[in-house]
């Protein structure tokens, strides 16, 4: 058939092509784009005939695949195209663009991409007489920033610009200031263009690589594609590379505590729609399944509320972890009266969901255990489950109240210093979550509680349980007999080291007072303040886990009743298991090769603590001088010095004894007491094993990270953050370790 831009209806669509689809998005958001025709694959080009005596003036007459123009492809001057055609020609210049899918040109390109050759559409469009045409980048083609704009231009068609025959005009559009830089010739039109890219970038949701024109004082928009090169990667496979979606700053700190492994597809979906609820895209990132975050997300939404770059990485510096010198944030444009507005509806819904927030997890959880149909998941997860999650996370938004982890701390350290402050801060905040799996278990050893109330309270917690493939401990019922024996055997008493702990804290206390009287009344408020943030941050990633133990659930029955064998339900993002639900069992076809791809990831290396720029693993793997601190596609930072350990003040204290390495919690139990913990990262599923440890040093980390603020609570010296700690220090180096400094003294090598 032949069908016009403004007719084309979504069930079509793809039978527009790449670039016919492109056009017929634009010209229905209301862009500026020339009326135009798309003659779809296989049709007979006498259905031409049909548009001939509404057409005037001359047209365009291009290609438009099904596989051009697309996110991993573009096939751009494979096919033939014709422009200023007079209306009696354009059914000869259709049949040429035609005949032009069978040329050398495009078989080879196809060839290069691993591309299968598609039949193609012909686009017949309004073709515009240019005194200026060109093209913008919305992001950097080589580093993917969007910070800036790019593009060129000539006089006249803009196939001048594509040959090569005319010399091109550079301008760039500073997209954080609103500024232009080129030509004056160009400026009237520069700040409209620029309008239009922004929204262009903004449909296609990533770069985009646009081809516009002015005629008569209007600018036109006549092309708008992926730039390949600038993309996320394959998500049909699950083949993820966020470095390349644009210029970042990602850090490991703090999702790295929390994913030890790398997350599955299905939990990469759901970090995938938090992070858009908030209208924080990406903000949790991914990288051949290892999650990271993002940190020029966060300083992309602080920069548009106004405030300066500087400031911005100032506000979150102490969940980033330690950066080489001289190295910044990169920031770009986001919509930061978005992102309020979207956690403002979270927090204040139009809808409220009465009843199905944080407290209704166990509720939810036995109605699970009833669905027996594919129909009444369906209807489950949209009445039930998706409330649910919703009314919980305005909940966990509402209850978070983390600004004083950072005011108090900086007010205290300006009064007293580093030292003092820390160990005052030590031991004020009574029994936080992260500390009960390991105090409940001696009290569940001493006959004070049952079996069942600390399967309740602790049932949920282990080192990866936001890792919806994971089992959570309470689907074995025999696990607390497991950590009693080993905690037995240990000789440890955590509450001894609680009430010791408390004792510094007093201690330290009376000595503020002795030192700064006036001020005695308002610490008191101020440590009031920070212990309710730090029961706030604990608090809230709690009970965050069983938002996920009933996800678990969920999909576990879901898998049951669809007979998906072993863990096939977890390679499909949630999204897909909903159309599952309403029988497209299509997506049962994405299993098997993303599986494939995930027990892949699963057996690489962890990723740098630190990552700036592109970063490619192959390469990083390959490379035998790679660092696993840090990693920077714009400088080289191979040849940093090794020799030394530093980090973030944990908890203070000094100690000096032999170091153990461990990378994985599961031999954890190889510590011995007495010895240095060495390791990545922490998560609540260490917290056990902390007792027997002299002094915690973690790769991965900032004064707010769990290493840190667990061994504050038990008086274990911590330095977090170190970033080289696991690569220079080996098992059986004795280093003495300072905790109120943040400084590891390497006395002996083994």
């Amino acid at each position: 058939m032949i069908i016009g831009f403004k007719e084309v209806r979504d069930d079509i669509i793809k039978e527009c092509g790449g670039k016919g689809a492109s056009l017929v998005k634009l010209k229905q958001a209301g862009l500026p784009v020339p009326d135009g025709y798309i003659l779809t694959p296989g049709s007979d080009l006498d259905e031409i005939d049909k548009i001939i005596d509404h057409l005037k003036g001359t047209y365009a007459v291009r290609s438009s695949a099904l596989n051009e123009d697309g996110t991993s492809a573009s096939f751009a001057g494979a096919y033939e195209t014709f422009t200023d055609v007079s209306i009696d020609k354009i059914k000869e210049a259709a049949a040429k663009v035609r005949e032009s899918a069978k040329n050398s040109r495009v078989e080879k390109y196809a060839n290069a991409v691993d591309c299968e050759l598609e039949d193609i559409a012909v686009v017949i469009q309004k073709f515009v007489r240019p005194e200026f045409a060109g093209v913008v980048f919305t992001a950097d083609p080589i580093s993917g920033s969007s910070a800036k704009m790019t593009g060129n231009y000539v006089r006249g068609e803009g196939e001048l610009l594509v040959s090569g025959s005319a010399n091109a005009k550079e301008f760039i559009f500073d997209a954080m200031n609103n500024s232009y830089e080129g030509d004056p010739e160009f400026k009237p039109y520069a700040f409209k263009l620029f309008r239009y890219c922004k929204k262009i970038r903004d449909i296609w949701g990533m770069a985009t690589d646009i081809e516009w024109a002015v005629s008569e004082g209007k600018i036109y928009i006549l092309q708008a594609r992926p730039v390949t090169t600038i993309s996320r990667g394959n998500e049909e496979l699950y083949q993820l590379n966020g470095s390349y979606a644009g210029d970042f700053l990602m850090t490991r700190t703090n999702v790295g505590e929390i994913f030890g492994i790398p997350v599955s597809p299905v939990t990469y979906s759901v970090q995938d729609k938090i992070c858009d609820s908030v209208a924080m895209p990406h903000f949790i990132d991914n990288i051949c399944g290892q999650a990271y975050l993002n940190v020029s997300v966060v300083a992309s939404c602080i920069v548009s509320l106004g405030f300066s770059e500087k400031t911005a990485f100032k506000m979150i510096k102490d969940i980033v972890g330690k950066l080489p010198e001289s190295v910044t944030v990169p920031v770009y444009p986001v919509k930061g009266k978005e992102t309020v507005g979207k956690v403002l509806s979270l927090l204040r819904p139009k809808k409220k969901s009465k009843g199905k927030g944080l407290e209704y997890s166990d509720t939810i959880s036995s109605m699970i255990d009833e669905l027996s149909e594919p129909a009444e998941l369906k209807e489950f997860w949209d009445k039930e489950m998706l409330p649910y999650i919703m009314t919980s996370l305005a909940e966990i938004f509402k209850g978070v109240n983390i600004g004083g982890l950072f005011t108090v701390r900086n007010r205290v350290e300006k009064i007293c210093g580093e030292d003092l402050a820390n160990r005052i801060l030590t031991g004020c905040t009574g029994i936080i979550d992260s500390m009960k799996p390991l105090l409940m278990l001696e009290d569940l050893s001493e006959g004070k509680i049952s079996k069942e109330e600390y399967i309740a309270e602790c049932g949920h917690r282990h080192s990866n349980e936001m890792e919806l493939m994971m089992p959570f401990p309470y689907e074995d019922p025999d696990f607390p007999e497991k950590l009693i024996a080993e905690h037995r055997a240990s000789g440890i008493n955590a509450h001894k080291m609680k009430e010791n702990s408390e004792k510094l804290f007093k201690e330290a206390l009376k000595e503020f007072d002795s030192l700064y009287p006036s001020r005695s009344k308002s610490i008191r408020k101020d440590l009031a303040k920070y212990a309710s943030a730090n029961e706030d941050r604990e608090r809230v990633r709690n009970k965050g886990v069983k938002i996920f133990c009933a996800l678990r659930k969920y999909l576990l029955r879901t898998g049951k009743i669809l007979k998906i064998e072993d863990d096939g339900i977890f390679m499909l993002y949630i999204d897909e298991i909903i159309e599952l639900l309403d029988g497209n069992e299509s997506v049962l076809d994405k299993i098997a090769p993303r599986k494939m791809l995930y027990n892949k990831y699963l057996e690489y290396p962890k990723f740098p603590n630190i990552i700036l720029g592109r970063f490619d693993p192959e390469s990083w793997m390959n490379d035998p001088d790679r660092r696993n601190d840090f990693y920077s596609s714009k400088a080289d930072f191979r040849n940093l010095s090794d020799d030394t350990v530093k980090g973030f003040p944990g908890a203070s204290g000094i100690v000096t004894a032999k170091v153990r390495v461990i990378s994985d919690v599961k031999d954890a139990s190889s510590l011995e007491e007495g010895e240095i913990l060495v390791t990545c990262a922490t998560n609540i599923g260490w917290t056990v094993y902390f007792p027997k440890a002299a002094a915690i040093i973690t790769d991965i980390g900032a004064p707010l990270s769990h290493a840190a603020i667990v061994a504050r609570e038990f008086g274990i010296p911590a330095v977090v953050g170190c970033g080289n700690a696991t690569t220079v220090l080996k098992t059986g180096d004795t280093v003495t370790v300072n905790g109120a400094a943040g400084t590891i003294e390497i006395i002996s090598k083994e």
